[in-house]
């Protein structure tokens, strides 16, 4: 009997719950196909009934996962009642908080950097750049109706950089150091760090 759409659907979004668990666990070179079709109750003919290669089910895995988990934390950005510094101190606190409770957003992270150094992922993550430019240019427009506003500190381009940095570098360190601080407790300290250099206090 022919699978169905909904089950083919069922049996990949089962493939890529398994392979978050797994990636996260032993990394991409230890991770084996094997491994993540038997955690998920499949075969691993199922996972190549889905997937071509290894290569292919990590980057679904963060493409997916990513969007998903991403989602509620970019709506603030979007949020057109909030000024644009308030947009983007939301945007902050609700990153560094989700980073340290969601499980999905903390390990497709560290999965992207960890494929970046990966040769046979570097076409996928073409993907991720892109979305990376589009990013920087969302906050690059915010920044620069807040300082039409309250007066430049920053070009905001740059400010757009400084932020995404810091946000890579505050994710980093605590996936490092998870001992050093917690980004949940910590988030409107830290998002209030970040802004202070790039756009004028207001009165």
């Amino acid at each position: 009997m022919r699978r169905t759409a909904e089950e083919a659907a069922q049996t990949r979004r089962a493939l890529l719950e398994a392979a978050l668990e797994v990636f996260a666990e032993r990394g991409y070179a230890a991770a084996t196909l094997s491994g993540i079709a038997a955690r998920a109750g499949l075969t691993r003919g199922a996972v190549y009934h889905h997937f071509t290669d290894k290569a292919e089910l990590y980057l679904a895995t963060i493409a997916e996962n990513w969007g998903a988990a991403a989602a509620p934390v970019w709506a603030h950005l979007e949020d057109t009642d909030a000024a644009p510094q308030e947009r983007i101190r939301r945007f902050l606190v609700a990153f560094f908080t989700a980073f340290e409770k969601n499980f999905a957003l903390r390990t497709t992270f560290a999965m992207s950097m960890q494929g970046s150094e990966l040769p046979e992922l570097q076409v996928g993550l073409e993907d991720k750049r892109r979305v990376m430019d589009a990013w920087a240019a969302q906050l690059a427009a915010l920044l620069r109706a807040g300082v039409d506003r309250h007066g430049e500190v920053v070009p905001p381009e740059s400010g757009a950089i400084a932020i995404i940095a810091a946000v890579n570098g505050v994710a980093a360190t605590w996936l490092a150091c998870p001992g050093l601080f917690s980004p949940a407790r910590q988030a409107e300290a830290l998002a209030q760090a970040v802004l202070h250099g790039i756009l004028p206090r207001q009165e």
